[in-house]
């Protein structure tokens, strides 16, 4: 009797840490929902923000779901459905009203679309991926950090300029975005805990940054994420075979 009992109890406490993650990923959501509302009402600096907010909830239901053991299928279908809305839609909002509206509708539509087209097409990719073989590194760059350099552009020229920044640059910024998602650049994940001395380096810069975005705020997103983007497209490019020979290595632990 005792021992369903301790079962049981086992199973409801295992419920409870499953709704933990999705709960962050339902933030995530939410929030990208918000942004989208918000650049709809022209205030660009407010959907930026919450853009910043959703990829916070985002780096964190993934790192809970791992640390409470308790992955599932359906948390990453629903972080990619959050994804899509908070990483692609949102972003796209943002760009059509901040930048574009004052052209032709169709042809601020079809620029705007642009990456919705590559971020879904980038999620996709990822889920079957995952269905196959975890990759320890990501294939193209991610959709969360591709939405946080058109946001923080936004935050960032209103602080130095006081304005949404050159239309030119922020279109540049968005097709070349839209190029990187879709490419096949390895980009590194955000490390775990206990996963060695280069992962604790990693883990200590975040923390870094993190703590610096706090009192420095528009003046460390935008360079911080510009530096992850661009540091990842050197990497890739220069240490190809090594990539290459650790995908193959952890291949072939699973």
């Amino acid at each position: 009797r005792n021992y369903y009992r301790r079962i049981e109890v086992k199973r409801r406490l295992k419920i409870k840490k499953n709704v933990i993650p999705s709960i962050f990923t339902l933030l995530n959501l939410f929030f990208g929902f918000m942004a989208i509302i918000t650049a709809a009402q022209g205030e660009f600096q407010k959907a930026a923000w919450l853009i910043i907010a959703a990829a916070l909830f985002d780096a964190l239901d993934g790192k809970l779901a791992r640390l409470f053991g308790v992955p599932s299928r359906f948390g990453m279908e629903f972080d990619s459905i959050a994804d899509m809305v908070s990483f692609c839609t949102a972003p796209a909002i943002l760009v059509y009203f901040a930048y574009l509206q004052n052209l032709m509708p169709l042809v601020a539509a079809v620029i705007s679309f642009i990456p919705l087209l590559a971020g879904g097409g980038r999620l996709a990719r990822f889920n079957v991926s995952q269905d196959e073989t975890p990759l320890p590194i990501f294939i193209g760059l991610p959709t969360p950090a591709a939405a946080l350099v058109i946001s923080s552009f936004i935050l960032f020229s209103f602080s130095v300029r006081n304005d949404l920044g050159d239309p030119r640059i922020a279109i540049s910024l968005m097709f070349g975005l839209a190029l990187l998602m879709i490419s096949h650049i390895r980009y590194s994940k955000i490390p775990e805990l206990g996963n060695g001395r280069k992962a604790v380096i990693k883990l200590i810069v975040i923390v870094l940054m993190a703590v610096a975005t706090v009192f420095w705020r528009e003046y460390v997103v935008f360079p911080g994420i510009v530096l992850y983007v661009v540091w990842g497209l050197v990497n890739s490019l220069t240490q190809r075979d090594e990539i290459e020979v650790q995908i193959e290595i952890d291949e072939g632990t699973h």
